[in-house]
């Protein structure tokens, strides 16, 4: 990977090289949310899937861990990035299809957004027991470790359930650029029409 690329977050002074590389990695976000459905007097934490959320073009293809037996080995000589609390070989401790450069919570923060505001797919409701159906109605509970500070640079952070389906979670943005971009077209359609109009009278006029 060229040093231009993971520029500020490549090396450290003692040449020790980061593994990943770069800000974006650097900032990867990092709470634990748990969710937990009240129901009576029991508390049951809701089942929940980590893996199969990112595309399967960069689970398999665009990232890859090196080519060894093990992963601690594989990444010795580097070292995590400044804010990360533990390596990149231990992003998944019980799942090892899940760790390093291809665990999935990695690969979905790497995917950069176009816009400062944005949302990332953190887990998916696993659909068993009384959750085969979804969420059922009532009171839930989240328990959220706070890793990932925002202050610093005045962010905010959200936790948004939505309903997924195969086009992706809920998301009004595209209904809006259609909308916009449909009502634009059609007023510039209008404009153009009534400008070749006006032409056409005025070229029949001196034909005459």
């Amino acid at each position: 990977i060229q040093k231009s690329y993971c520029a500020p977050f490549t090396t450290y002074r003692n040449g020790t090289p980061m593994a990943p590389c770069g800000a974006i990695a650097n900032s990867m976000f990092n709470d634990t949310i748990d969710l937990f459905y009240n129901l009576n007097s029991s508390v049951i934490q809701v089942p929940v899937l980590k893996t199969g959320n990112s595309w399967w073009t960069d689970k398999n293809v665009k990232f890859r861990n090196p080519n060894s037996y093990n992963l601690s080995s594989a990444f010795a000589g580097t070292a995590r990035p400044p804010y990360w609390h533990k390596p990149v070989y231990l992003l998944d401790e019980e799942d090892e299809r899940n760790n390093g450069y291809i665990n999935d919570d990695f690969i979905i923060w790497m995917r950069v957004s176009a816009f400062a505001t944005f949302r990332n797919l953190y887990r998916r409701v696993r659909r068993i027991r009384q959750f085969a159906d979804g969420l059922p109605a009532g009171n839930y509970t989240f328990h959220i470790s706070y890793n990932f500070p925002v202050t610093k640079f005045k962010g905010r952070k959200h936790v948004i359930l939505s309903t997924m389906v195969w086009s992706g979670g809920s998301n009004p943005f595209l209904g809006i650029a259609y909308v916009v971009s449909g009502t634009a077209a059609t007023l510039t359609g209008f404009v153009i029409t009534a400008i070749h109009l006006k032409l056409r009278k005025k070229k029949t006029y001196f034909q005459k």
